[in-house]
C-alpha cells in the first residue's frame, strides 16, 4: 500500500456516509483520473460530482499522510491539479497540520485546508465552500431580477427569499424585483429589516429557485414597480415557476 491510502479510504467512506444519509445519492471516486483543459490527466485522492440547479460541480481532495506538515510546495502542486479542471473545488486533508507558508499559499488560492480531526464535520465546512456557487453575494447584480435575502449573524445570506405578503387575497410567493432601488425600498419599510438585505440574482441563482419552486409549487412575485412605499402602491405581477423559466431564463 502507498503512504495516505487508509487515510484516502477514510475521507472516502466518510463522504460516501454522511452525504447519501443526506440524500445527495452522491458516488465518490478514489484515486479518480481526470482530464484537464491542457489534455493532462490528473490523479485526484477522493473525487465526487453533483449536479445541482443544470449546474455540474466538482471536488476533490487530496490526502496526506506525512510524518511532518505539509509545505507549500504540495499544495502548489495540488493547485496546478484544480487550475487545469474546470469548476473544481479544492480540500486538502492532512495528518499533520501545514507549514505557514502552505496555509497562506492555500488561503490566497481558495484552498480549503483541513486537519484528519475535522473530517467528522466535513459536510459542515464543505457547505460554506459549495454554498458560493448556490447563494448570492454582495457583488451579484441582477439578471435580471433583486431579491430581498435573509441574512445570518454573520451578515451572510442563507438561503431564505423573502416572501411578498399575501396581496389580495393571493397566497404569497417569492419577491423578484426589476430594480435594486426598489428592492431596497420595500426593505428599509420592513419591521425587522435588520434580518434581510438585497441580492441581486444571476442566471443560475435564478434557476435554481426556479427548479426548487417547481418541487414546493411555489408562486412569484415580480414587483414591475413601487410608486409608493406600500402594498397597495405597488405594481406586481403573479407568475408560476414554469412561465417565469420561458420568459426570463436564458437556455
Amino acid at each position: 500500500m502507498k503512504p495516505g491510502t487508509e487515510l484516502e479510504s477514510y475521507v472516502k467512506y466518510v463522504y460516501e456516509t454522511i452525504l447519501n444519509l443526506k440524500g445527495e445519492n452522491i458516488i465518490v471516486s478514489k484515486n479518480a483520473i481526470i482530464s484537464g483543459n491542457s489534455g493532462a490527466k490528473h490523479e485526484v485522492d477522493v473525487f465526487y460530482q453533483f449536479e445541482k440547479a443544470n449546474i455540474i460541480h466538482k471536488v476533490a481532495l487530496e490526502c496526506k499522510d506525512t510524518a511532518t506538515a505539509v509545505p507549500k510546495g504540495k499544495v502548489q502542486e495540488f493547485f496546478g491539479k484544480i487550475e487545469d479542471i474546470n469548476n473544481l473545488i479544492g480540500v486538502m486533508v492532512s495528518e499533520n497540520g501545514y507549514q505557514s507558508g502552505a496555509i497562506t499559499y492555500a488561503k490566497a488560492k481558495g484552498i480549503l485546508l483541513l486537519n484528519s480531526s475535522d473530517l467528522p464535520n466535513i459536510p459542515d465546512l464543505l457547505s460554506q465552500q459549495i454554498s458560493k456557487f448556490f447563494l448570492p453575494e454582495s457583488c451579484d447584480i441582477g439578471e435580471p431580477f433583486w431579491a430581498i435575502m435573509e441574512i445570518d449573524d454573520n451578515h451572510q445570506v442563507n438561503g431564505n427569499y423573502y416572501l411578498m405578503p399575501n396581496l389580495d387575497g393571493h397566497e404569497k410567493g417569492i419577491a423578484l424585483f426589476m430594480c435594486k432601488v426598489e428592492a431596497e425600498i420595500h426593505l428599509n419599510n420592513l419591521p425587522d429589516k435588520h434580518r434581510w438585505n438585497v441580492r441581486g440574482l444571476r442566471q443560475y441563482h435564478l434557476r435554481g429557485i426556479v427548479s426548487w419552486s417547481k418541487i414546493h409549487k411555489n408562486y412569484f412575485y415580480i414587483v414591475l414597480s413601487i410608486t409608493v412605499p406600500n402594498q397597495k402602491g405597488y405594481m406586481v405581477r403573479k407568475i408560476k415557476s414554469n412561465i417565469l423559466e420561458k420568459e426570463y431564463l436564458i437556455s
